[in-house]
């Protein structure tokens, strides 16, 4: 059946490139005819891009030929489109540090020519990087900067806009939102591109929306079967590839096969499954689809697991592992954070210039003010004193020349006081500013499911205006079923917004410091339990053993609670994240345990935490309290932690060491006086 599935795959892949290389053809044709340098780069990139994901080699070399002849010329827009090119042909290949590597750099030149096109598609190609390596957290960010991008202006034709914002941002949340298993979201995104894909049908870009088309479908159909709805998923699945296949879309292609085995297998049909997953093998391995690759390799080797089958289980998975080792192993992952660590502290440099660029504007605004303050006080100065010569024997011009001066006075102070206002102004929109952003998330649900309810309450409006007998009540039903659910959700986030408004008032009364009576027991217990659920929270397999010893006489003791709070959840934090990183570095048989223990002595009370995780080494643990020291990985601590928590414990009047043995674990002991 496999080589079957194969002969038929080829005889596909076949006829594409017969029509693939007459279009090849003729484009070699006019190149070697053209004798202007711009349009010789145009049809470089022209041939490299006919040639397909199917041919990886000749489509980068001609994207290579043509960026060099750009560069030699100094046609700068052709570099860019070039060095684009290549670092999509990368992405699909698998080197994804490399692709990350060409955009970063292609960036800083499409900034310097403000070309904000071709920055939107650079950007556009570094969120591919970071959702092709698992970071969709970042993918969220870059999808957002892209949306502010796209609706900044620049782009002004309505159908253009459309265009860019399925591209660029309206998929990728969708994309990213489906891999975080946040089903709502993604379903809202997913709608939103199913339907902005049905306008462009009937547009200029109504080829390219075709592709479009394809994926959102495929989103939906992966939405639908996660909610068991096998058959509409199935449906939605082979539509997929019906307009992947018009959009010449392999890779669409072979993950919709690759999704109707998986839809399959849910249902325990392993034969229909087996049928499916190799089609989907077999055009991956034709178009170097690495990922879709993968996957196929991974749910073979459990099919065949299922069926018992432990040496074909076994080759499968072997290949699983090769090829996923390939792609993500750590010192790709290691580039790309250092990549992305550097563009965003590069990013942060910028926009640090521009306000320092701002306040020095600020500041010459203000001294120039001032000087032609002072030039005109001097001026009226100098004019009422010349007028008090010519007239001093008039005591009535002379009052009347000093209530000149004292009204010139009245307005200067005036003009003080306005300057004070609007430097308190400035601070409050500081303020507003923080709090918008805060809140601005739950809003915007807020938002988007009422629009939603909008066109759903529009629809049941339609619907009951029809004859009594044309009427489909079990439409009305599902739409008023629907409104229902959205309301539930505009509820749950406005709650959610009145949370973070009482948050932020409750925090700014509490704010100023003051010690008061307080259980440290209970303290330390809550926040050991805060922790270890947060951490629940970001890995539901994790367990751990909590141990507490807590000295019942030690009562209540004067302390800020909020800034102890803080340096036990740090500790406490510390630890889990030791024994998480034993657990993965060790058998099943080690159990993570994190102690926590409160006694009190001579008149001190000592807080002590333990855990049997990875420990510290020793030749950094009198560098664990210095600002920005971490022992993280790149990108997963600031170092900022230990270093508050310790100058905390010192406002106390108290101590904080540590105990380490690497490979062992860790223990920090804190003493405060009663």
């Amino acid at each position: 059946m496999r080589i079957t599935l194969f002969i038929i795959t080829l005889v596909f892949f076949k006829s594409m490139l017969y029509s693939q290389n007459l279009q090849v053809d003729s484009l070699k044709l006019l190149l070697s005819k053209e004798n202007t340098d711009t349009a010789r780069v145009r049809l470089l990139n022209k041939i490299g891009f006919a040639y397909g994901m199917e041919n990886f080699e000749l489509r980068l070399r001609y994207h290579q030929q043509a960026a060099e002849l750009a560069h030699r010329i100094g046609y700068k827009r052709g570099e860019i489109e070039s060095l684009s090119f290549m670092a999509e042909q990368f992405n699909l290949s698998g080197n994804y540090s490399g692709s990350l590597q060409i955009s970063l750099q292609n960036l800083r030149t499409a900034e310097q020519v403000k070309d904000t096109e071709m920055i939107f598609w650079i950007k556009r190609e570094i969120l591919r990087t970071h959702y092709n390596v698992g970071d969709y957290k970042q993918v969220i960010e870059d999808a957002q900067v892209i949306k502010s991008l796209v609706h900044s202006g620049a782009f002004r034709n309505q159908d253009t806009i459309k265009w860019y914002s399925l591209i660029g941002y309206v998929n990728w949340f969708s994309n990213a939102y489906i891999a975080l298993n946040q089903f709502d979201s993604a379903l809202y995104y997913t709608k939103i591109s199913y339907r902005l894909s049905q306008e462009l049908k009937n547009t200029a870009l109504q080829q390219q929306t075709t592709a479009l088309l394809s994926l959102a479908t495929n989103h939906l159909a992966d939405l639908y079967m996660r909610s068991n709805k096998f058959d509409t998923a199935f449906s939605l699945y082979k539509q997929s590839i019906d307009y992947g296949t018009a959009a010449r879309r392999f890779d669409v292609i072979a993950n919709s096969w690759l999704d109707i085995a998986d839809l399959f297998n849910r249902k325990g049909q392993l034969d229909s499954a087996f049928h499916y997953v190799y089609k989907s093998l077999a055009l991956s391995r034709n178009f170097k689809s690495i990922t879709n690759e993968i996957s196929a390799d991974s749910l073979l080797s459990n099919m065949y697991h299922t069926r018992h089958q432990s040496d074909s289980a076994y080759k499968y998975l072997q290949d699983y592992i090769t090829l996923r080792n390939r792609l993500f192993n750590q010192s790709t992952i290691s580039q790309i954070q250092s990549l992305t660590f550097s563009e965003k502290l590069r990013q942060q440099q910028l926009q640090q210039e521009r306000k320092e660029e701002q306040q020095e504007y600020q500041t010459k605004l203000k001294v120039y003010s001032l000087s032609a303050g002072l030039a005109i006080l001097l001026l009226v100065a100098l004019f009422l004193y010349r007028n008090n010569k010519v007239k001093q024997k008039s005591n009535v011009l002379l009052q009347e020349q000093k209530q000149k001066v004292e009204n010139a006075y009245a307005e200067l102070k005036t003009t003080q006081a306005q300057l004070i206002q609007s430097e308190k102004m400035a601070s409050l929109g500081e303020l507003t500013a923080g709090i918008a952003h805060e809140i601005q998330n739950p809003l915007n649900f807020v938002n988007n499911f009422s629009e939603v309810n909008t066109e759903l309450i529009e629809e049941l409006q339609d619907e009951r205006s029809k004859a009594k007998g044309e009427r489909d009540n079990q439409l009305e039903d599902e739409i008023l079923n629907d409104v229902k659910q959205n309301l539930e959700k505009i509820l749950h986030h406005g709650k959610r917004a009145d949370a973070i408004v009482k948050g932020m008032l409750q925090h700014s009364r509490t704010s100023a410091g003051q010690k008061e009576l307080t259980d440290i027991n209970a303290l330390a217990d809550e926040y050991l339990r805060l922790s270890y659920h947060g951490f629940r929270a970001k890995d539901k397999s994790f367990n751990a053993t909590l141990q507490t010893d807590f000295d019942s006489s030690i009562g209540k003791i004067n302390i800020v609670p909020q800034d102890i709070g803080r340096v036990l959840l740090n500790l406490f934090n510390n630890a889990f994240y030791g024994v998480t990183e034993k657990k993965k570095q060790t058998s099943e048989e080690y159990e993570p345990t994190v102690s926590v223990s409160t006694k009190k002595l001579d008149g001190k009370i000592l807080i002590s935490v333990k855990d049997n995780g990875i420990g510290i080494p020793q030749k950094v643990v009198e560098k664990i309290f210095q600002p920005f020291f971490t022992t993280k990985p790149t990108g997963q601590g600031t170092g900022l932690g230990l270093s508050l928590s310790y100058d905390i414990i010192k406002a106390h009047g108290g101590e904080i060491k540590v105990e380490s043995k690497e490979g062992e674990g860790a223990k920090f002991a804190v003493q405060l006086l009663v």
